[in-house]
């Protein structure tokens, strides 16, 4: 019984054996007698039939080699038709598909190699946007977690090539699907790592690169995320948390509804909230240095510029302990406002309410108090005004006749 069944199986083999070889000489004897059309200017234009010995065959029977996942065999065969016709109108394509074959060998770093020869040696080719369209495939495999061969293992991490190659892509073709495409795919590479500071200047990128593009709300939304997550407490640099504030204006005039579901306003509150406390801190600062007009100055500008805010009652309580007035009159100089104060305002003028206060009937105005002309009294200085005024108020020493 099992000489029986070996004898089956081995038929069996056989038999399957010859049924593939079939299959293959029945797909390849008549590839290359088969017409082939292509679609030029809405219409299918048949292609002339390759001789399989010339170069042109050649590549045919490579192409058709990947179909089949022998990507070793495509790739050894692709070397040889290179060495051999390193002149030829075609070597864009040998090396477009030599990539290709190690695609399928699974030699995802190998076939970087020969499609940047291709974008760098024929910009003008046909070939050079599908090897651009390649590699950005092949980064976004390797931003997806896909490591660098080493030692037959993977175990290089390729996301600093993957970084290079969308980089390269954006420099590349500027203004198109694909390199829109790779700005938007890097921004969020960024945002998922992550690295808020790379990923808001990224996406501020795109948004100045594709202002039309349809991903343009998603950018803004993950632009202002990466900027509130640049913040990291009222100690340190607010510029994050700032640009953020406007960015949430800008979006929330562009899209209303979705800014009304994001709850914009809540954010913006939380975002003075913020800014606010950072001022608080500042001022405390001064205020433990002994530098009571710095601290003043900015517990004012909190009640004024964040008056709906917690820290804005803690600035009101911290002025009344210091003795200064909470927001400085309206109509003064010196009254802290976002607008930009004349050169002239300084703290030794008078203001002008001083100057504005009528005149009372004891003490008449400076200009009533001067001679209508130089004729009937000569003008006198303050010098000489004052010993006359001491005259006229103790006579004493003029009347008492002197002793004899």
């Amino acid at each position: 019984m099992r000489i029986c069944r070996r004898n089956d199986q081995g038929c069996g083999g056989a038999w399957r054996g010859v049924l593939v070889c079939l299959l293959a000489l029945a797909l390849t004897a008549p590839a290359y007698s088969q017409q082939r059309h292509e679609l030029e200017d809405g219409q299918w234009v048949q292609q002339p039939a390759y001789d399989p010995g010339s170069p042109e065959g050649e590549l045919a029977a490579i192409r058709k080699l990947i179909a089949q996942d022998r990507g070793k065999k495509a790739k050894h065969r692709a070397d040889d038709w290179i060495e051999q016709h390193d002149d030829h109108p075609l070597l864009a394509e040998a090396y477009l598909v030599r990539g290709d074959a190690n695609v399928t060998r699974k030699h995802f770093f190998k076939s970087l190699f020969d499609y940047e020869f291709v974008i760098r040696e024929f910009p003008s080719s046909e070939q050079f946007h599908t090897a651009m369209q390649r590699e950005f495939e092949l980064a976004k495999l390797f931003i997806g977690g896909t490591k660098r061969r080493l030692w037959g293992m993977r175990i290089l991490p390729a996301s600093g090539e993957a970084e290079e190659v969308l980089v390269r892509i954006q420099e590349r073709s500027p203004g198109s699907d694909l390199g829109e495409l790779a700005s938007i795919t890097l921004a969020d590479f960024y945002f998922n790592k992550p690295q808020m500071d790379s990923a808001a200047e990224a996406y501020d990128l795109f948004l100045i690169n594709y202002p039309r593009s349809e991903r343009r709300e998603w950018a803004m939304l993950r632009l202002i995320q990466a900027n509130l997550a640049r913040f990291k407490g009222p100690r340190f640099d607010a510029t994050g948390l700032i640009d953020a504030g406007q960015r949430l204006k800008t979006y929330r005039r562009e899209y209303p509804a979705s800014a009304e579901r994001i709850g914009v306003g809540a954010l913006l509150i939380r975002i003075d909230e913020s800014l606010a406390m950072r001022d608080m801190v500042t001022a405390n600062w001064h205020e433990i240095r002994k530098q009571p007009l710095s601290a003043i100055y900015l517990y004012q500008r909190v009640v004024l510029d964040y008056p709906q805010t917690a820290s804005a009652q803690d600035a009101i309580r911290r002025l009344e302990a210091l003795g200064a007035p909470v927001v400085p009159p309206v109509d003064s100089p010196y009254a802290w406002s976002n607008k930009p104060r004349p050169a002239g305002a300084l703290a030794d003028q008078p203001p002008p309410a001083a100057q504005d206060v009528p005149s009372t009937p004891t003490q008449p105005d400076p200009p009533q108090a001067q001679p209508k002309s130089s004729q009937t009294q000569p003008t006198q200085t303050p010098a000489q005004t004052q010993p006359q005024e001491v005259e006229q108020v103790d006579p004493a020493p003029q009347t008492q006749p002197e002793k004899p």
